[in-house]
């Protein structure tokens, strides 16, 4: 079966365009939406919602209803299931316009950073990789590798959330308008891959943790229903410790969501099995040591999203069209031996805690590149020795 495939700038595509619309649209007809339809009572409430908003003369910015990923329904369908009720749902979406309106949000891709600020939110490790085979984009992070001393010491809290509130604009008008125009389906959510080798308590200090709480807040806050699904990858011994305080600073449906898996062999393999083969995620990409980390996504092209993310600002201001316009990557819609819509196997044996049982107790109380390399087999992948 041959599937839609565009080059990185949509430009260009493969011959056989009837067939290959006639094969999206049977996928799309045999396969778990990417993001369920609305109930009754769901439509119910955004029927409400539209009215309230005509009524207080507001409106959704088209750079919040892109109609490839949805439009207006899907915005607003979006912030219901972050609320459940109209009326909070209503008032969460009211409070992100405000917001909107006071940063200038809608125009913040119009302006780049400064360059010292740029030398420093480029080191950031995180990559997009490709697309899942559930059309979703993928995102990679190292987040023991996050330069939090360097960034803290040049930049206010304030100046690095403009980076990230920028980094989410553009993944909101680049990334998953690009993903959904693959998947034949609106893409709204990305799937997270956080890498944790490394990480020490030392590392996450008071002033990260500060940090990283503002920052949930503004993610949650304003962009809901962002997060398809996390995999938390070489977690430490400590990271039991780590997670019960990063679980504080995200809402109950967001901690359903996050899967623990360990690191190897093991890992990767079940990894490959819920992305698929048509990721760019390779495997010394997460399993290197700890002062490599970077080096593989170097080799392969890729650049952190942040340093992408201003690129492509720069380029926009500078009247070229960037090689960062989209999202990197091939998505492939591969068969598996699981049903990839069923609830998430439990890899949690694979945690690498010394108390997982009474972690698991106090737990339920509480460079972007035009050009990617070619896709490497699963089973050369795995023929391969994992140094984690």
């Amino acid at each position: 079966r041959r599937a839609a495939r565009r080059d990185v700038r949509g430009m260009s595509e493969m011959s056989g365009d009837a067939a290959a619309a006639c094969d999206i649209a049977c996928d799309a007809s045999s396969k778990e939406p990417s993001y369920p339809d609305p109930t009754p009572k769901e439509l119910e409430s955004m029927a409400k919602i539209k009215a309230w908003l005509k009524r207080d003369g507001l409106a959704m910015p088209s750079t919040m209803t892109h109609e490839e990923c949805g439009g207006e329904d899907r915005a607003v369908l979006k912030f219901i299931r972050a609320r459940k009720t109209a009326e909070k749902s209503y008032e969460m979406l009211t409070k992100t316009l405000e917001w909107r309106k006071a940063n200038d949000v809608d125009r913040c891709l119009e302006t780049p950073i400064s360059a010292e600020h740029l030398r420093h939110v480029r080191e950031i490790p995180a990559f997009y990789c490709g697309f899942g085979k559930t059309g979703h984009p993928v995102y990679l992070e190292h987040t023991a590798a996050i330069p939090w001393d360097t960034i803290l010491a040049n930049m206010t809290t304030d100046e690095f959330l403009v980076s990230q509130v920028q980094t989410l604009e553009w993944q909101a008008s680049v990334v998953f308008p690009e993903a959904s125009r693959r998947a034949g389906d609106a893409i709204t959510q990305v799937i997270n891959v956080w890498d944790l080798k490394g990480l020490t308590l030392s590392g996450f200090s008071s002033d990260v943790r500060a940090l990283v709480k503002k920052a949930s807040a503004l993610a949650q806050d304003n962009y809901p229903e962002g997060l398809y699904a996390a995999y938390i990858i070489n977690a430490p011994k400590i990271f039991s410790m780590v997670w019960a305080v990063v679980k504080q600073f995200l809402d109950a449906k967001t901690v359903a969501k996050v899967h623990i898996y360990g690191s190897g062999d093991k890992m990767w393999t079940k990894l490959m099995d819920r992305l698929g083969e048509g990721v760019t995620l390779r495997k010394e990409m997460v399993c290197c040591s700890k002062a490599d980390i970077g080096k593989p996504e170097a080799e392969y092209g890729l650049q952190g999203a942040h340093g992408a993310t201003q690129r492509w600002i720069r380029d926009r201001i500078a009247g070229r069209e960037s090689d960062f316009g989209s999202a990197p990557g091939v998505l492939r819609r591969e068969s598996s031996t699981k049903d990839i819509f069923d609830i998430f196997f439990d890899a949690s044996d694979d945690l690498c805690a010394p108390d997982l049982a009474s972690f698991n107790q106090r737990s339920s109380s509480a460079r972007l590149s035009s050009s990617q390399p070619a896709v490497e087999s699963v089973s050369a992948s795995k023929s391969k020795k994992c140094c984690c």
